[in-house]
């Protein structure tokens, strides 16, 4: 009976789950803005991003690579957001939901996500032919802790992006595992302070001052952490969600 008992309560004790929904690839093309194409992104055996890309109006111009959130409908939510700062700005724009969201395959962990974000990249780098330094990496919440530690990897390397920009970002979260059994497992844990130190491109931090899902102290942290190339805006009263409609318009995000 204790063990039942644990095993309804122990969602509750979590903060954070993976809220994964899954769709079907037929969907996700159907809600699509018309800019974007579907592209199927096969990572490793077993498992395959489906998500969305939308090319330039030229060759020469800037590229948004998006690391999205942790959300039930992740190509549904973010396509709109993206669609809307490609528009005004030009830009191409691409991100494909982690795997085991939307219908992409696999089992979130840590190391799946980031290994998805070094797969998206080499997608938009080699197959797209997009030079690096003509790439923003963007990472919304879940996400902006794989934009860390990614954009590390690659300042290591010397093929930095252009800019990081994380939007509602965290320090240090658990995330009740995926699977039947998660509730009952140690947390993943996401820190994205323990690579932040590498990160030697330009960052900028967006954060809303009323955010209860990850509040702005976290990322106040991660930005202390990456040192003093690290711009933060703080949105007031903004949450974790109300202000993504407004991007394409913030002055700290233009070109």
């Amino acid at each position: 009976m204790a063990l039942l008992a644990l095993w309804f309560v122990a969602p509750k004790l979590h903060r954070f789950a993976y809220w994964a929904k899954r769709t079907d690839r037929v969907a996700i093309a159907a809600t699509a803005p018309p800019a974007f194409r579907l592209d199927v992104l096969a990572v490793e055996p077993g498992v395959e991003l489906v998500g969305l890309v939308r090319a330039p109006a030229r060759a020469d111009v800037p590229w948004l690579l998006l690391l999205p959130g942790n959300a039930t409908a992740v190509a549904a939510g973010f396509a709109p957001v993206l669609d809307a700062v490609a528009t005004a700005r030009g830009c191409g724009a691409a991100f494909w939901p982690w795997r085991g969201f939307d219908a992409s395959t696999g089992t979130p962990s840590p190391s799946g996500l980031l290994a998805d974000a070094r797969a998206a990249w080499r997608r938009t780098t080699q197959d797209l032919a997009v030079a690096p330094a003509r790439i923003e990496l963007w990472g919304y919440s879940l996400g902006s802790g794989i934009a860390v530690q990614l954009a590390a990897e690659l300042c290591r390397a010397g093929t930095p992006p252009a800019r990081v920009v994380l939007l509602s970002a965290f320090d240090r979260i658990g995330v009740m595992r995926a699977g039947a059994f998660g509730r009952l497992l140690p947390d993943d844990v996401y820190d994205a302070c323990a690579a932040a130190a590498a990160v030697t491109c330009p960052v900028v931090l967006v954060h809303g001052s009323a955010d209860d899902a990850l509040p702005v102290a976290g990322a106040r942290a991660l930005q202390r952490a990456i040192g003093a190339h690290a711009t933060f805006v703080e949105l007031p009263g903004r949450g974790h969600v109300d202000y993504l409609a407004e991007l394409a318009e913030l002055p700290a995000l233009r070109w």
